[in-house]
């Protein structure tokens, strides 16, 4: 399953872009991975105040968005370019919902799980085939 994550400024988040943002994401990994993974896309959205993120030692300045996608590993084998094609997918679907001026500032972070490191409802992936 891909989980993503998104660690952004608890300001960022007002009651109108949590569903915006779940969905475009969601559509992103949909456009690199295909429609079969639609119901099984995970996405979470951290909101942290921005007096409690510190760049360079200094609190009080939120860096842009931080987005971590978990994946099977296998995924990423079957596909050469999905790494090239999500990372460039996900930073779109952030930039649709919060604003151009964030697009640099974008991080994002693609993991790929090892099927014997990944399960599902207690089962490691790589012995339900």
């Amino acid at each position: 399953m891909p989980h993503c994550t998104v660690t952004l400024a608890e300001e960022l988040l007002d009651g109108t872009v949590e569903e915006r943002l779940a969905g475009t994401l969601t559509d992103a990994v949909v456009s690199v991975y295909g429609d079969w993974a639609r119901p099984l896309v995970v996405i979470a959205l951290q909101g942290i105040p921005t007096a409690r993120f510190a760049v360079g030692g200094r609190l009080g300045t939120a860096p842009g968005p931080a987005v971590q996608l978990n994946s099977r590993a296998g995924l990423f084998e079957q596909m050469p370019d999905a790494a090239g094609r999500l990372a460039a997918a996900l930073t779109e679907a952030v930039v649709a919902v919060l604003g151009e001026h964030l697009r640099r500032d974008i991080a994002i972070t693609l993991v790929g799980v090892p099927d014997d490191r990944s399960a599902v409802g207690g089962e490691l992936f790589a012995t339900r085939h």
